[in-house]
């Protein structure tokens, strides 16, 4: 046998680390935190696209950036999913279960479950009608329209809520932009007038005419 073969195999084989575990934490740096959010929601679409093509399920997620805006994903389609999600509600099945427990404190986890599922069922409904408004301002945008002129007829409560809340905060940043512009103007018709002045402060002719037009709402 050769000496070089014999070292070789007496050589300790190095143990490899291994797939190194990711620590599930908040990522600290908002630019890094924006391309990691963009990366896992692409992936869970696929994954849940996938999913529905391999089993023949019927999938919705619903996403909220942390800035607010909505990301969803349906197969077939996110409203007939939301639509039979909410449709079974099945205030008898519920019912059924509360009877056949056997003890008070199965029957007060079964409402106290109850309710949780019931408060889920609101907010569900909350973040179809929000997810419903997004699409309406989306569509309105691309067919170069304003979402101020969103027909109010078909508004439920919630809906005009928002929309109320929406114009008033436009209004006031309309009002800020105002006060700002016509802080520009004044300062620019202070400019224009000490444009007429000569280099010894005596007004000019034009300066006293133009003074006079000001004075009497001409101008």
């Amino acid at each position: 046998m050769d000496a070089t073969t014999d070292l070789s195999d007496q050589r300790p084989l190095r143990k490899s680390r291994g797939r190194r575990k990711i620590e599930i934490k908040k990522v600290e740096k908002e630019n890094r935190r924006c391309v990691t959010f963009s990366k896992r929601k692409s992936g869970m679409f696929k994954k849940a696209t996938e999913l529905s093509t391999l089993c023949g399920a019927e999938v919705a997620v619903i996403l909220f950036s942390e800035h607010g805006k909505a990301f969803s994903c349906g197969n077939p389609n996110m409203d007939k999913v939301l639509d039979r999600y909410l449709a079974e509600t099945e205030e008898g099945e519920y019912n059924s279960c509360v009877l056949e427990s056997g003890s008070n404190g199965d029957i007060v986890t079964q409402t106290l479950q109850k309710q949780e599922y019931e408060k889920s069922l609101r907010r569900l409904e909350e973040m179809k009608r929000a997810l419903k408004m997004v699409e309406k301002k989306s569509n309105n945008v691309k067919k170069g329209e304003f979402w101020w002129d969103l027909p109010m007829d078909n508004m439920e409560k919630e809906e005009l809520e928002g929309y109320k809340e929406s114009l008033e905060e436009l209004k006031k940043n309309v009002m800020a932009r105002i006060e700002v512009m016509a802080a520009h103007h004044a300062a620019g018709e202070s400019s224009i007038i000490n444009q007429f002045i000569d280099h010894n402060g005596v007004w000019s002719s034009s300066t006293a005419s133009y003074d006079a037009g000001f004075n009497n709402g001409f101008l």
